[in-house]
């Protein structure tokens, strides 16, 4: 496993990264963060002559803004700024914490990848395993096709039955595995926007990973949503913690709509991780909290956390055609770009 892991690791510095040689390559773990995949990390930029550095942190309390208070985020805006490609491994993501803005704000070079809480398998599943010309083709035509969608409606067998319109004018977001440029790039395999969010309405059911609350719930999580905002969660033991916790911040935000995704990876496996639950093929994703200018320009919208939260096997409509079925793609202009995703 050990020396396939280093394989995999020069993949994605090498292929998705596109480092070069005498690049310095920062990677940030804590005290969660799977060890293994760091240490596959360092051996793989030393074996591409690619300068590393790790920085080891206490895990925060909280994720993005909420981490402020836990890190040590001079210490961690002075190592990113010179750095060319960032790697981030850490289980409690300091991706959309003051550290992070101040550092890409002024580093204008860096590549940013939030691999948050990655371990061996994942990225076993997720990089080592993927055809990314195919995914790639797919996932740009996929973002074309919404990116010219008005309406959009998101079902499950568990309940789920959210209906929004989109804004054409928004960005759409391709997680397909390319961070050869500078900015932000997610693990590959997501389409992820923000619609128009006081059109969402319905009921959201999800039964895959509640970030950072918990992992899979025992008890599929019911959200009704009214005009964009959450209004009443029910279900297990899993739903009352994740309403304390957004009631705990106090703050009208956090049961705000911060975006929606849908999963396009074929190699990532429900875990309970929610860096690999968003991407699983067929599921979507929906997420409250705080919205990155990336995805809402220029600034996005405040809040002092964001939560993703993923339901599986969704069937998806798109202006009145069905896309995905129970998490298989049906409309006949993808079906065989599809197969091709999937092909090992």
């Amino acid at each position: 496993m050990k020396n396939e892991l280093v394989q995999i690791a020069q993949k994605l510095l090498r292929d998705l990264y596109e480092m070069k040689q005498g690049e310095l390559l920062v990677i940030t773990a804590d005290t969660l963060s799977d060890a293994e995949v760091v240490k596959a990390t360092e051996e793989a930029a030393q074996l591409l002559g690619i300068q590393w550095a790790t920085l080891w942190i206490q895990a925060p309390g909280g994720v993005a803004v909420a981490a402020d208070k836990d890190i040590p985020g001079d210490g961690i805006s002075a190592l990113l700024m010179r750095a060319d490609a960032w790697a981030e491994y850490n289980k409690m993501w300091i991706y959309g914490s003051s550290a992070y803005n101040e550092v890409m704000e002024n580093n204008k070079k860096l590549r940013h990848m939030c691999l948050t809480g990655a371990t061996g398998d994942l990225l076993t599943h997720c990089i080592g395993d993927i055809r990314y010309d195919a995914l790639q083709m797919f996932g740009e035509k996929l973002a074309a096709k919404i990116s010219q969608a008005r309406s959009m409606r998101m079902i499950t067998a568990k309940g789920m039955d959210i209906r929004f319109e989109n804004k054409k004018e928004r960005p759409i977001l391709k997680e397909l595995g390319n961070a050869g440029k500078p900015g932000t790039n997610m693990l590959p395999g997501q389409i992820a926007w923000t619609p128009c969010i006081e059109s969402v309405n319905g009921t959201l059911v999800f039964d895959g990973a509640l970030a950072p609350v918990c992992g899979v719930p025992e008890e599929p999580v019911k959200i009704t949503v009214k005009d964009g905002k959450a209004v009443e969660v029910t279900g297990g033991a899993e739903a009352e913690a994740y309403d304390r916790w957004l009631k705990s911040f106090g703050h009208p935000q956090m049961f705000g709509i911060s975006h929606t995704g849908l999963g396009i990876n074929p190699g990532a496996v429900l875990s309970g991780d929610i860096l690999q639950d968003q991407r699983v093929w067929g599921s979507v994703t929906w997420a409250f909290g705080s919205i990155g200018g990336n995805l809402v320009p220029p600034d996005g919208v405040a809040g002092p956390s964001h939560s993703d939260c993923v339901a599986l096997d969704a069937t998806l409509i798109i202006d009145g055609r069905e896309f995905f079925r129970h998490g298989e793609v049906v409309d006949e202009e993808f079906t065989e770009l599809a197969r091709k995703v999937r092909e090992q």
